[in-house]
């Protein structure tokens, strides 16, 4: 015979698996905020694409210029609290020079602390700006600040970033 307790427990079991399902949240309050944003500042040069994943990534498409270079750019906002904002800087590298582009980049993270450089395996180096912010505290404005502070910053180290890339030897 079961004690008290194991039908206490039992019972417990019996009734939530009757009770409702919580519905689960469809996600995304932190993309439709930006959507607003970009609507209502008329501000109409991102493109917008939801993904179908368990964070509800939504990626806002656009491009920026520094040093005449126009670099593709996204901004990923999903259901994690990291907002990424992450530009294409280079692509094709030079095999000969990947440990090269590698110190080059690992200087820079060391300099700059808000951007993170890397070179990915497909040869193609990007920076990328990590901002945490849950449902809540989400800013869109901050977004916006930080797109022309992403230009300076390429405009500031694309040269040199480009000579090491493209050197011969």
């Amino acid at each position: 015979m079961a004690s008290s307790e194991e039908k206490d427990l039992q019972d417990k079991v019996k009734k939530s698996a009757a009770a409702p399902e919580t519905p689960v949240p469809e996600g995304g309050a932190k993309a439709e905020k930006f959507k607003t944003f970009l609507k209502e500042n008329d501000i109409n040069f991102f493109e917008s694409q939801t993904l179908a994943d368990e964070f509800h990534t939504t990626i806002f498409r656009s491009r920026i210029e520094a040093k005449g270079q126009i670099m593709p750019m996204a901004i990923f906002i999903d259901d994690s609290i990291f907002t990424i904002i992450r530009t294409q800087v280079a692509t094709g590298i030079n095999a000969k020079n990947v440990a090269r582009i590698k110190d080059h980049l690992n200087a820079l993270n060391a300099e700059y602390k808000i951007f993170k450089y890397y070179l990915r395996e497909d040869g193609n180096i990007y920076l990328d700006i990590c901002v945490p912010f849950v449902d809540e505290t989400f800013d869109s404005r901050m977004i916006q600040t930080l797109l022309p502070i992403l230009v300076q910053q390429l405009e500031t180290v694309y040269e040199d970033l480009m000579a090491v890339v493209w050197a011969k030897k």
